[in-house]
Protein backbone atom coordinates (compact mmCIF):
# COMPACT_ATOMS: atom_id res chain seq x y z
CA UNK A 1 0.00 0.00 0.00
CA UNK A 2 1.03 3.39 -0.73
CA UNK A 3 1.83 5.52 2.23
CA UNK A 4 0.10 8.91 2.90
CA UNK A 5 3.24 10.47 2.26
CA UNK A 6 3.46 9.32 -1.37
CA UNK A 7 0.08 11.61 -1.92
CA UNK A 8 0.97 14.53 -4.22
CA UNK A 9 -0.28 17.69 -5.04
CA UNK A 10 0.44 18.90 -8.54
CA UNK A 11 -0.59 21.66 -10.73
CA UNK A 12 -1.43 20.11 -14.17
CA UNK A 13 -1.53 22.45 -17.37
CA UNK A 14 -3.99 21.21 -19.81
CA UNK A 15 -3.02 20.11 -22.88
CA UNK A 16 -5.67 20.37 -25.27
CA UNK A 17 -5.25 17.53 -28.35
CA UNK A 18 -7.45 16.28 -30.86
CA UNK A 19 -8.42 13.14 -29.44
CA UNK A 20 -8.18 9.48 -32.45
CA UNK A 21 -9.81 7.46 -30.19
CA UNK A 22 -12.40 4.70 -31.82
CA UNK A 23 -14.44 4.65 -29.04
CA UNK A 24 -18.22 3.43 -28.93
CA UNK A 25 -20.36 6.54 -28.07
CA UNK A 26 -22.54 4.18 -26.19
CA UNK A 27 -20.52 3.12 -23.47
CA UNK A 28 -19.59 5.14 -20.49
CA UNK A 29 -16.27 7.29 -20.35
CA UNK A 30 -14.34 7.01 -17.20
CA UNK A 31 -11.35 9.51 -16.05
CA UNK A 32 -8.56 7.58 -14.11
CA UNK A 33 -5.21 8.65 -12.65
CA UNK A 34 -3.07 7.36 -10.04
CA UNK A 35 -0.56 9.79 -7.94
CA UNK A 36 1.06 11.60 -10.54
CA UNK A 37 2.00 8.88 -12.81
CA UNK A 38 2.06 10.03 -16.54
CA UNK A 39 1.51 6.01 -17.42
CA UNK A 40 0.58 3.06 -15.60
CA UNK A 41 3.26 -0.27 -15.59
CA UNK A 42 2.81 -3.21 -13.59
CA UNK A 43 5.89 -1.98 -11.41
CA UNK A 44 4.65 -2.34 -7.70
CA UNK A 45 1.49 -3.69 -6.22
CA UNK A 46 -0.22 -0.80 -6.16
CA UNK A 47 -0.19 -0.10 -9.91
CA UNK A 48 -1.04 -4.07 -10.24
CA UNK A 49 -3.55 -3.66 -8.65
CA UNK A 50 -5.01 0.06 -10.13
CA UNK A 51 -4.58 -1.75 -13.77
CA UNK A 52 -6.30 -4.62 -12.92
CA UNK A 53 -9.29 -2.17 -11.55
CA UNK A 54 -9.01 -0.33 -15.37
CA UNK A 55 -9.45 -3.40 -17.01
CA UNK A 56 -12.71 -4.26 -15.31
CA UNK A 57 -13.83 -0.98 -15.88
CA UNK A 58 -12.77 -1.53 -19.73
CA UNK A 59 -15.44 -4.22 -19.83
CA UNK A 60 -18.16 -2.18 -19.88
CA UNK A 61 -16.44 1.54 -20.46
CA UNK A 62 -14.16 3.06 -22.59
CA UNK A 63 -11.20 4.05 -19.59
CA UNK A 64 -8.70 6.76 -20.39
CA UNK A 65 -5.62 7.32 -17.96
CA UNK A 66 -4.08 10.52 -17.97
CA UNK A 67 -6.83 11.36 -20.16
CA UNK A 68 -5.58 8.62 -22.70
CA UNK A 69 -7.64 6.11 -23.77
CA UNK A 70 -6.11 2.84 -22.84
CA UNK A 71 -5.45 0.39 -25.43
CA UNK A 72 -4.96 -3.13 -23.91
CA UNK A 73 -3.75 -5.00 -27.05
CA UNK A 74 -0.41 -2.10 -27.75
CA UNK A 75 0.08 -2.16 -23.69
CA UNK A 76 -0.45 2.33 -23.80
CA UNK A 77 -1.98 3.00 -20.06
CA UNK A 78 -1.32 7.12 -20.05
CA UNK A 79 0.85 9.55 -21.81
CA UNK A 80 5.05 9.54 -21.79
CA UNK A 81 4.81 13.24 -22.50
CA UNK A 82 3.48 14.00 -18.87
CA UNK A 83 0.36 14.96 -16.70
CA UNK A 84 -2.60 15.90 -18.57
CA UNK A 85 -5.85 17.41 -17.62
CA UNK A 86 -9.39 16.35 -18.81
CA UNK A 87 -9.64 17.38 -22.32
CA UNK A 88 -13.43 16.19 -22.81
CA UNK A 89 -16.38 15.45 -20.23
CA UNK A 90 -16.61 12.63 -18.61
CA UNK A 91 -19.01 10.34 -17.48
CA UNK A 92 -17.42 9.60 -14.30
CA UNK A 93 -13.81 10.49 -12.68
CA UNK A 94 -11.93 7.88 -10.96
CA UNK A 95 -8.61 9.23 -8.69
CA UNK A 96 -6.86 7.73 -6.21
CA UNK A 97 -3.49 9.31 -4.01
CA UNK A 98 -3.97 12.90 -5.78
CA UNK A 99 -6.32 15.17 -3.95
CA UNK A 100 -5.42 18.40 -5.34
CA UNK A 101 -6.49 17.00 -8.93
CA UNK A 102 -9.48 15.11 -7.49
CA UNK A 103 -10.95 18.09 -6.14
CA UNK A 104 -10.67 20.44 -8.86
CA UNK A 105 -12.67 17.95 -11.05
CA UNK A 106 -16.57 18.19 -11.59
CA UNK A 107 -19.00 15.06 -10.48
CA UNK A 108 -19.33 12.41 -10.01
CA UNK A 109 -15.95 11.17 -8.75
CA UNK A 110 -15.07 8.60 -6.71
CA UNK A 111 -11.63 7.81 -4.94
CA UNK A 112 -10.39 5.03 -3.16
CA UNK A 113 -10.55 4.93 0.37
CA UNK A 114 -6.92 5.17 1.57
CA UNK A 115 -4.81 7.55 1.74
CA UNK A 116 -7.05 9.52 4.14
CA UNK A 117 -7.17 13.20 2.85
CA UNK A 118 -10.39 14.72 4.68
CA UNK A 119 -11.05 16.91 1.97
CA UNK A 120 -10.80 14.59 -0.70
CA UNK A 121 -13.38 12.38 1.07
CA UNK A 122 -15.87 15.58 1.87
CA UNK A 123 -15.79 16.02 -1.66
CA UNK A 124 -16.05 12.45 -3.19
CA UNK A 125 -19.60 10.83 -4.65
CA UNK A 126 -18.26 7.76 -3.24
CA UNK A 127 -15.25 5.50 -1.53
CA UNK A 128 -14.17 2.37 -3.22
CA UNK A 129 -12.70 -0.80 -0.81
CA UNK A 130 -11.53 -3.65 -2.21
CA UNK A 131 -13.22 -5.91 -0.06
CA UNK A 132 -16.51 -6.18 2.44
CA UNK A 133 -14.67 -6.23 5.35
CA UNK A 134 -13.00 -3.07 4.48
CA UNK A 135 -16.36 -1.91 4.20
CA UNK A 136 -18.31 -2.61 6.71
CA UNK A 137 -14.72 -1.02 8.93
CA UNK A 138 -14.96 2.01 7.44
CA UNK A 139 -19.40 1.55 8.16
CA UNK A 140 -18.68 1.07 11.95
CA UNK A 141 -15.84 3.30 12.40
CA UNK A 142 -17.27 5.97 14.11
CA UNK A 143 -19.50 4.08 16.79
CA UNK A 144 -16.88 1.27 17.87
CA UNK A 145 -13.44 2.04 19.67
CA UNK A 146 -12.36 -1.22 18.60
CA UNK A 147 -12.41 -1.18 15.09
CA UNK A 148 -10.76 2.46 15.13
CA UNK A 149 -7.74 0.84 17.27
CA UNK A 150 -7.94 -1.56 14.41
CA UNK A 151 -7.33 1.46 11.59
CA UNK A 152 -5.38 3.46 13.94
CA UNK A 153 -2.89 2.81 11.03
CA UNK A 154 -4.85 4.35 8.34
CA UNK A 155 -7.26 6.60 10.26
CA UNK A 156 -7.32 8.82 12.56
CA UNK A 157 -9.97 8.99 14.95
CA UNK A 158 -12.45 10.93 13.30
CA UNK A 159 -12.93 10.95 10.13
CA UNK A 160 -15.10 12.21 7.18
CA UNK A 161 -16.64 9.93 5.24
CA UNK A 162 -19.37 9.96 1.99
CA UNK A 163 -22.34 8.58 1.99
CA UNK A 164 -21.59 5.72 0.19
CA UNK A 165 -18.79 3.17 0.14
CA UNK A 166 -18.40 0.59 -3.23
CA UNK A 167 -16.91 -3.01 -3.01
CA UNK A 168 -15.25 -2.64 -6.24
CA UNK A 169 -13.17 -6.16 -5.11
CA UNK A 170 -10.04 -7.75 -7.15
CA UNK A 171 -9.43 -8.99 -10.64
CA UNK A 172 -7.47 -11.57 -11.83
CA UNK A 173 -5.29 -10.66 -14.57
CA UNK A 174 -5.54 -12.47 -17.86
CA UNK A 175 -1.99 -12.77 -17.84
CA UNK A 176 -2.25 -15.19 -15.33
CA UNK A 177 -5.02 -17.00 -17.35
CA UNK A 178 -3.10 -17.81 -20.00
CA UNK A 179 -1.00 -21.49 -20.98
CA UNK A 180 1.78 -21.75 -19.11
CA UNK A 181 4.90 -23.61 -21.42
CA UNK A 182 6.44 -27.31 -19.94
CA UNK A 183 9.59 -25.32 -20.17
CA UNK A 184 8.72 -22.25 -18.18
CA UNK A 185 7.76 -24.66 -15.42
CA UNK A 186 10.68 -26.52 -16.11
CA UNK A 187 13.01 -23.82 -15.57
CA UNK A 188 11.27 -22.03 -12.41
CA UNK A 189 11.26 -25.61 -10.79
CA UNK A 190 14.66 -25.84 -11.27
CA UNK A 191 15.34 -22.62 -9.93
CA UNK A 192 13.60 -24.17 -6.71
CA UNK A 193 16.40 -26.74 -6.63
CA UNK A 194 13.67 -29.22 -8.01
CA UNK A 195 11.88 -29.89 -4.45
CA UNK A 196 8.21 -29.36 -3.67
CA UNK A 197 8.06 -25.35 -2.89
CA UNK A 198 5.49 -23.13 -1.36
CA UNK A 199 6.20 -19.73 -2.64
CA UNK A 200 5.69 -16.22 -0.66
CA UNK A 201 5.96 -13.71 -3.23
CA UNK A 202 5.45 -9.86 -2.47
CA UNK A 203 6.70 -7.46 0.06
CA UNK A 204 8.65 -9.84 2.67
CA UNK A 205 9.00 -8.53 6.21
CA UNK A 206 8.66 -9.66 9.39
CA UNK A 207 5.47 -8.17 9.75
CA UNK A 208 3.88 -9.99 6.53
CA UNK A 209 5.94 -13.53 6.71
CA UNK A 210 3.50 -16.43 7.53
CA UNK A 211 6.11 -17.94 10.66
CA UNK A 212 3.57 -20.53 11.69
CA UNK A 213 3.71 -21.80 8.14
CA UNK A 214 7.78 -21.91 8.07
CA UNK A 215 7.48 -23.73 11.46
CA UNK A 216 4.78 -26.41 9.71
CA UNK A 217 6.76 -26.36 6.88
CA UNK A 218 10.01 -27.45 9.06
CA UNK A 219 7.94 -30.51 10.75
CA UNK A 220 7.29 -31.23 7.50
CA UNK A 221 10.77 -31.75 6.54
CA UNK A 222 11.52 -33.34 9.74
CA UNK A 223 8.96 -36.38 9.51
CA UNK A 224 9.52 -36.93 5.87
CA UNK A 225 13.46 -37.52 6.60
CA UNK A 226 14.29 -34.83 4.24
CA UNK A 227 16.73 -31.86 3.85
CA UNK A 228 15.49 -30.13 0.72
CA UNK A 229 11.68 -31.08 0.71
CA UNK A 230 9.88 -28.83 1.19
CA UNK A 231 10.93 -25.15 0.61
CA UNK A 232 9.85 -21.76 1.25
CA UNK A 233 10.82 -19.55 -1.45
CA UNK A 234 10.63 -15.59 -1.42
CA UNK A 235 10.41 -14.09 -4.08
CA UNK A 236 10.11 -9.80 -4.49
CA UNK A 237 11.30 -6.98 -2.01
CA UNK A 238 13.04 -9.28 0.73
CA UNK A 239 13.23 -6.90 3.76
CA UNK A 240 14.25 -9.02 6.52
CA UNK A 241 16.20 -12.52 7.57
CA UNK A 242 14.53 -14.92 5.28
CA UNK A 243 13.43 -17.97 7.86
CA UNK A 244 14.82 -21.62 7.53
CA UNK A 245 14.34 -23.16 5.45
CA UNK A 246 14.28 -20.82 2.68
CA UNK A 247 14.68 -20.09 -1.16
CA UNK A 248 15.30 -16.90 -1.95
CA UNK A 249 14.09 -16.29 -5.93
CA UNK A 250 14.95 -12.78 -5.86
CA UNK A 251 13.03 -10.20 -8.03
CA UNK A 252 11.03 -12.12 -11.11
CA UNK A 253 9.74 -9.69 -13.94
CA UNK A 254 6.04 -9.69 -14.15
CA UNK A 255 5.69 -11.06 -16.88
CA UNK A 256 7.57 -14.58 -15.55
CA UNK A 257 4.87 -14.19 -12.04
CA UNK A 258 2.47 -16.84 -13.67
CA UNK A 259 5.45 -19.96 -14.43
CA UNK A 260 7.07 -19.15 -11.43
CA UNK A 261 3.57 -19.54 -9.35
CA UNK A 262 2.90 -22.92 -11.53
CA UNK A 263 5.59 -24.71 -10.74
CA UNK A 264 5.30 -24.13 -6.93
CA UNK A 265 3.55 -26.73 -5.00
CA UNK A 266 1.34 -24.05 -3.10
CA UNK A 267 1.57 -20.51 -2.09
CA UNK A 268 1.52 -19.42 1.06
CA UNK A 269 -1.16 -16.52 2.73
CA UNK A 270 0.48 -13.16 4.16
CA UNK A 271 -0.11 -13.30 8.34
CA UNK A 272 -0.15 -9.49 9.11
CA UNK A 273 -2.90 -6.97 10.42
CA UNK A 274 -4.26 -5.81 6.88
CA UNK A 275 -4.77 -9.31 5.59
CA UNK A 276 -7.67 -8.85 8.08
CA UNK A 277 -9.59 -6.27 6.10
CA UNK A 278 -7.35 -5.64 2.57
CA UNK A 279 -7.91 -8.49 -0.48
CA UNK A 280 -4.65 -10.12 -1.98
CA UNK A 281 -4.07 -10.21 -5.83
CA UNK A 282 -1.01 -12.35 -4.82
CA UNK A 283 -3.73 -15.18 -4.16
CA UNK A 284 -6.01 -14.48 -7.27
CA UNK A 285 -2.59 -15.04 -9.14
CA UNK A 286 -2.03 -18.41 -7.58
CA UNK A 287 -5.85 -19.04 -8.33
CA UNK A 288 -5.47 -18.64 -11.77
CA UNK A 289 -2.54 -20.50 -11.93
CA UNK A 290 -4.61 -23.05 -10.11
CA UNK A 291 -1.48 -23.30 -7.45
CA UNK A 292 -2.68 -24.48 -4.07
CA UNK A 293 -2.96 -21.73 -1.70
CA UNK A 294 -2.28 -22.15 2.26
CA UNK A 295 -3.49 -19.31 4.53
CA UNK A 296 -4.88 -18.90 8.02
CA UNK A 297 -9.32 -17.96 8.09
CA UNK A 298 -10.34 -14.54 8.10
CA UNK A 299 -13.83 -12.96 6.50
CA UNK A 300 -11.00 -11.58 3.64
CA UNK A 301 -9.98 -15.43 2.75
CA UNK A 302 -13.41 -16.34 2.86
CA UNK A 303 -14.54 -13.91 0.77
CA UNK A 304 -11.58 -14.35 -2.23
CA UNK A 305 -11.20 -18.19 -1.78
CA UNK A 306 -14.90 -18.91 -0.21
CA UNK A 307 -15.27 -20.47 3.33
CA UNK A 308 -15.47 -24.08 2.10
CA UNK A 309 -12.21 -23.67 0.57
CA UNK A 310 -9.95 -26.75 2.01
CA UNK A 311 -6.81 -25.09 2.35
CA UNK A 312 -8.09 -22.09 4.90
CA UNK A 313 -7.19 -23.54 7.95
CA UNK A 314 -8.02 -21.67 11.96
CA UNK A 315 -5.64 -23.18 14.25
CA UNK A 316 -1.10 -24.13 13.49
CA UNK A 317 -2.50 -27.93 13.68
CA UNK A 318 -4.70 -27.60 10.57
CA UNK A 319 -2.06 -25.82 8.93
CA UNK A 320 0.33 -28.77 9.11
CA UNK A 321 -1.97 -31.17 8.25
CA UNK A 322 -2.93 -28.80 4.87
CA UNK A 323 1.05 -28.73 4.11
CA UNK A 324 1.60 -32.49 5.02
CA UNK A 325 -1.33 -33.34 2.45
CA UNK A 326 -0.33 -31.32 -0.11
CA UNK A 327 3.49 -32.67 0.24
CA UNK A 328 2.07 -36.27 0.31
CA UNK A 329 -1.38 -36.46 -1.13
CA UNK A 330 -2.03 -35.70 -5.14
CA UNK A 331 -4.95 -36.13 -4.96
CA UNK A 332 -5.70 -33.71 -2.33
CA UNK A 333 -3.04 -31.65 -4.50
CA UNK A 334 -5.63 -32.12 -7.80
CA UNK A 335 -8.27 -31.26 -5.35
CA UNK A 336 -6.98 -27.74 -4.55
CA UNK A 337 -6.57 -27.25 -8.35
CA UNK A 338 -9.73 -27.54 -9.23
CA UNK A 339 -11.63 -26.18 -6.46
CA UNK A 340 -9.61 -22.88 -7.66
CA UNK A 341 -10.25 -23.14 -11.31
CA UNK A 342 -13.59 -23.56 -10.05
CA UNK A 343 -13.42 -20.35 -8.04
CA UNK A 344 -11.48 -18.03 -11.09
CA UNK A 345 -14.49 -17.43 -13.12
CA UNK A 346 -15.42 -15.20 -10.12
CA UNK A 347 -13.07 -12.72 -10.48
CA UNK A 348 -12.48 -12.88 -14.42
CA UNK A 349 -12.74 -8.61 -15.42
CA UNK A 350 -15.87 -9.34 -17.18
CA UNK A 351 -17.31 -10.65 -13.52
CA UNK A 352 -15.83 -7.92 -11.61
CA UNK A 353 -17.41 -5.24 -14.30
CA UNK A 354 -20.35 -6.68 -14.15
CA UNK A 355 -20.42 -6.35 -10.96
CA UNK A 356 -19.31 -2.67 -10.76
CA UNK A 357 -21.32 -1.59 -13.22
CA UNK A 358 -24.11 -2.51 -11.55
CA UNK A 359 -23.04 -0.76 -8.26
CA UNK A 360 -22.85 2.14 -10.43
CA UNK A 361 -25.93 2.50 -12.04
CA UNK A 362 -27.70 1.79 -9.10
CA UNK A 363 -25.19 4.84 -7.30
CA UNK A 364 -26.77 7.24 -10.58
CA UNK A 365 -23.23 7.90 -11.56
CA UNK A 366 -23.61 5.72 -14.86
Amino acid sequence: MIEPSEAVSVILIPIKTKQADSVNSKRPKIYCQFLDRPVMEPLSGDRINEMRFYRSLSSFADVYYNDVLIDWERGIIGDPGGLRTPTRDYDLYYVRANPELFKSLPHPKITLAYPYDPEAFRVADALVVTTEAWQNLLYEHSTSAAVRKKLSKWYPDKIVLPDMILNIQQAIDPLFLQPISSKSKFIWHAKMTGSKSFGFFGRVTKETIPIELIDNLSIVRERLGSSTNPLAAFAGSIRTTLPMPALSLGHIPYGEVPGALAACRGTLGQMCADSDYLGSGKLLDAMATKTPIVTRRNAVRDEQLGSAYPGTYDHSEEALDILWRLCTEDTFHSDLQNYLAERTGYFLPTSTGQRISQKLERAGFL
